[in-house]
């Protein structure tokens, strides 16, 4: 690991259903180190809220509210038909409870039927109100902005809570002078 104190770029990758959604903060972080802004980054809670008209995305305690117009912060991608039926149906309690009776659970969780790449997911070209639009089409939203951001917003605001998969942290500039 590089010991390079520096402004860095974050971003995450969320899923909700078979969408993941690649959200990068607006604004770079300063940290110390290149593994400082890696573990940093790895132990906080992130979540994202798809609405109609924005994606709201929870970093720790601050909360970013990204318009359909800021596309250049996030992207949409799905999975192919082909790796959602790879995949099957989603394991039920009842089934990990027998194949960790049966000392079978990593095996099978990590079997290549359960690994996913970037192949086996589509760009989503639309922009958030298009997915959102185009998951509506089969789901109902299902969570709604906490009571303080609601009034802040004016209205109540419910969508599709997305949950974090991986982050990428990327080195912008290094600290100078002038920091």
């Amino acid at each position: 690991m590089r010991s390079i104190r520096g402004k860095y770029r974050i971003s995450y990758g969320l899923q909700y259903d078979a969408w993941e959604l690649a959200v990068q903060l607006p604004e770079p972080e300063m940290y110390e180190s290149e593994e400082e802004s890696r573990r940093k980054s790895e132990e906080q809670t992130v979540s994202a809220l798809l609405t109609a008209d924005a994606i709201f995305l929870f970093y720790g305690k601050m909360v970013q509210k990204l318009l359909p117009e800021q596309r250049e912060f996030y992207q949409f991608s799905f999975l192919k038909e082909k790796a959602y039926d790879r995949l099957g149906p989603p394991l039920s309690p009842e089934d990990i409870d027998k194949l960790i009776e049966k000392d079978m659970l990593e095996e099978v969780i990590f079997s290549s039927q359960y690994i996913l790449t970037e192949d086996d997911y589509v760009e989503f070209l639309g922009d958030l109100s298009d997915a959102y639009r185009e998951i509506g089409k089969t789901k109902k939203p299902g969570y709604c902005l906490p009571e303080k951001l609601a009034k802040r917003e004016g209205r109540e605001i419910c969508g599709y809570l997305f949950g974090s998969l991986w982050y990428k942290v990327e080195l912008v500039k290094e600290a100078g002078y002038g920091y």
